[in-house]
């Protein structure tokens, strides 16, 4: 028995010990990152993410491991990126693939919404913590699950307000575990992306750990759904290479919830450069956070943002440690920001100056993003907040083909998922004969590029017939959707 305890007590003192290197390398870091701060004069702090303290509970002491394991969001090959500009399907979605593609509807500004002036926060769901696992794209897609219930089901709605928590909601609990466990084969995704023999891009399942992307996550809680958090716990710290399967409610299906469609504001850059004014992406954006919930976003991260503690985050370095997938919860014009940094914004300041070190552009930023992150006790209270897109760095992203910057959530599509009733096949036999077939897929064609209320069958409606009803059309014809 002594001998067991002095194994435990020289056990502890073991992981007390390095433990506290852990923490004194992530404060030698942090230190370094203030000493650029200060050089560049920039509007923020670093400092040690109170989350290590936790990793270091665990025996897990390696700082760059913890930090390959919260940079988990896999970016997407060029081919995709062209493949979703792609507006018109001519055949059935037979494919995995061309159904994914399907499911997303790019949305543009409608102008049906109230946009607020000053700072607003959309509602939703408590900072969680993805741990020691490379899942943050599937947390930032049950984020934006939730948020999305709080808003289309609950009938919930975001405030002007500056202090994200403020409007944090726990009436949904999903389960990460499940959403990350419905990974891809990104080995097979690669080599069927690339191989000129193969006609079709191939998506097959896959459980590991190997870090993901919100594309695929948001298509499966269409496909999927998601189900409680108490059905299906998030483990933690179970040093595992792939996400285990661990219902522990033998009735889990029973509480499964499904999206509809997934809502895609698409990527800053291209917009851009295929002529879209910035008022009509920056629009997308606002408009589809406050018709819908908070926006599942990624970028490219730079190495001295895991330091982040407050104020507005601008890069100091130009190395990137990998990507990572984030909650857009809402935003900051100048008012907002001084008020929630009140020691680190002169309060004179009309905009902030913004010199990226990636694209070596300096700017004015006046619009400021408030970001939830799934590393828990991190950052400002769990959120950071970074400049938004100005119009005239997106003018000039348009004009020289470059300008929005991989650690700007911009340079990303954003993700947000539909709650809507369903149709049926009988909702798309347009000529009445029972039959769900290439004539009323015809019939539809006929109709395209015109006003309609009967042959307007996309979600959300626009009462517009156009390739988002081609697209609705193909879903409820292969049957994808219950």
């Amino acid at each position: 028995m002594k001998k067991t305890l002095l194994v435990i007590i020289i056990t502890l003192v073991s992981i007390a010990t390095f433990g506290n290197e852990l923490l004194q390398e992530a404060a030698s870091r942090a230190a370094e990152v203030n000493e650029s701060i200060a050089r560049l004069n920039l509007p923020w702090r670093a400092g040690v993410p109170g989350a290590l303290s936790e990793f270091a509970a665990h025996g897990i002491l390696d700082l760059d491991s913890i930090i390959e394991k919260w940079h988990g969001e896999v970016e997407l090959p060029e081919r995709m990126k062209m493949d979703l500009t792609k507006s018109l399907f001519v055949e059935q979605a037979t494919t995995r693939y061309s159904q994914l593609i399907s499911a997303l509807f790019i949305y543009f500004p409608y102008g049906d919404v109230q946009i607020p002036e000053g700072s607003f926060v959309q509602v939703h769901t408590p900072i969680t913590n993805q741990a020691f696992h490379g899942t943050c794209w599937a947390f930032a897609t049950v984020a934006s699950f939730e948020s999305g219930l709080l808003v289309q089901k609950d009938g919930l709605a975001g405030e002007e307000i500056y202090e994200p928590w403020k409007l944090q909601h726990d009436t949904y609990d999903l389960s990460e575990q499940f959403a990350s466990f419905h990974n891809i084969d990104w080995d097979i995704y690669i080599e069927s992306i690339y191989d000129p023999l193969q006609s079709d891009v191939i998506i097959q399942d896959d459980s590991s750990d190997a870090g993901g992307n919100a594309i695929f996550s948001t298509y499966n809680s269409v496909r999927y759904g998601l189900p409680l958090e108490s059905d299906f716990p998030y483990s933690m710290f179970d040093f595992n290479p792939w996400i285990l399967w661990n219902p522990v409610n033998n009735n889990w299906e029973e509480n499964i919830i499904k999206s509809t469609k997934t809502v895609q504001v698409y990527y800053g850059d291209e917009l851009s450069w295929l002529g879209y004014p910035y008022e009509v992406y920056n629009g997308a954006i606002k408009e589809a956070m406050i018709k819908f919930g908070s926006l599942a976003v990624s970028f490219r991260v730079p190495a001295d943002f895991d330091y982040y503690t407050e104020g507005v985050y601008i890069p100091t370095s130009t190395t990137i440690t990998g990507g990572h997938a984030v909650t857009l919860v809402g935003w900051l014009d100048m008012a907002g920001l001084k008020a929630a940094f009140p020691d680190l914004i002169d309060p004179e300041a009309t905009s902030i100056t913004v010199n990226d070190p990636f694209s070596g552009l300096t700017w004015e930023a006046t619009e400021f993003w408030i970001i939830k992150n799934s590393w828990g006790d991190w950052g400002w209270n769990g959120y950071y907040v970074v400049p938004a897109v100005s119009k005239q760095l997106y003018e000039f992203s348009a004009n020289n083909g470059f300008g929005i910057s991989p650690w700007m959530i911009e340079y990303n599509a954003m993700y947000v998922p539909i709650f809507e009733e369903t149709y049926a096949m009988e909702d798309v036999d347009f000529n009445g004969d029972g039959v769900v077939d290439e004539k009323d897929f015809d019939i539809l064609v006929e109709h395209m590029y015109t006003g309609s209320i009967v042959y307007d069958i996309s979600i959300p409606k626009d009462y517009w017939v156009d390739h988002e009803d081609i697209s609705r059309f193909l879903l409820i014809w292969n049957n994808i959707i219950d």
